[in-house]
């Protein structure tokens, strides 16, 4: 892989865990673009939002100078200048405990590798195509030389009880096989799978941060175009929220920084934590 050029660390970079390679398995975020002037606020929102404090941020500069932070599952990209084609494209941002190990994987279910990994400064990156069609980022984390894990700052309760997740709907014929995709592409197990009759035999199933909505609804077209979803104990009462009214049984609100989710209350069977990795993968992601 390349040298990775030298940049200056401004006294702002942090992070909770420098060392991917101690996470239990992959952390799947959402990703969000927008302008570097904007970024405190986006994370005070998210802070808000999720109760949950920001627990990295990477300022960048000699890698198009951006700037990062990440708040629960939610990855802030700040940028001083346009965004790539291909940075839109990308769905979902990785950090994963091995970056060969995740590509291995990967490997398996034919995903195809559009840019080779790279050494960068927060350790090295790759950018892959899963089966589905979704691009995807991995990013392995490794220590800067002195570089010391850091406790993120509480600065607020927030709003507790709400979980962010990635969503990604799919028509039920192909429901199943999508589980499994990313159940073996990310080497974790479903921890939720549930059936909603009162919205039409909806079906549901998480893999980690990911939310999989399978649907013959008529609506499922414009419904896929929502990539987060809000799970909490209280959905009539998100913060920071504009509704959008429920077609066909969904409940849709627009966030602060007019991003689209849906909403859904835990009470329908969520469990509260991701599950652990797949048994037989989480050797292939330590480094």
């Amino acid at each position: 892989m390349p040298t990775v050029p030298e940049a200056a660390l401004p006294d702002r970079w942090f992070r909770t865990t420098p060392d991917s390679a101690l996470l239990p398995g992959p952390r799947l975020l959402a990703r969000s673009l927008i302008d570097v002037s904007v970024l405190d606020e986006r994370i005070r929102f998210y802070e808000r939002l999720t109760g949950i404090p920001a627990d990295l941020r990477m300022p960048i500069p000699d890698f198009g100078g951006l700037e990062l932070a990440a708040v629960g599952n939610m990855l802030l990209i700040a940028g001083a200048r346009p965004f790539t084609d291909i940075q839109r494209r990308t769905a979902y941002s990785v950090i994963v405990p091995s970056l060969d190990g995740a590509l291995s994987r990967l490997d398996q279910v034919g995903a195809t590798v559009l840019e080779p990994p790279e050494r960068i400064l927060p350790g090295a990156r790759a950018r892959v195509r899963f089966p589905d069609g979704a691009i995807a980022e991995l990013v392995e984390h490794r220590p800067n030389p002195g570089e010391q894990p850091r406790p993120p700052e509480l600065r607020g309760s927030g709003h507790p009880g709400v979980r962010l997740l990635l969503r990604k709907a799919v028509c039920r014929s192909k429901f199943a096989s999508l589980v499994r995709l990313y159940e073996t592409a990310l080497g974790l197990d479903c921890d939720t799978r549930l059936q909603v009759e009162a919205l039409g035999g909806i079906e549901l199933a998480t893999v980690g941060n990911l939310l999989v909505v399978g649907t013959d609804g008529p609506e499922s077209t414009r419904a896929s175009d929502v990539r987060l979803a809000l799970v909490t104990s209280a959905p009539e009462d998100i913060p920071v929220a504009v509704p959008l009214g429920q077609p066909a049984g969904h409940r849709l609100v627009q966030l602060e920084d007019g991003s689209v989710a849906e909403v859904w209350d835990s009470a329908v069977g969520f469990h509260d934590t991701p599950a652990a990795p797949a048994r037989g993968t989480a050797g292939t992601d330590v480094a």
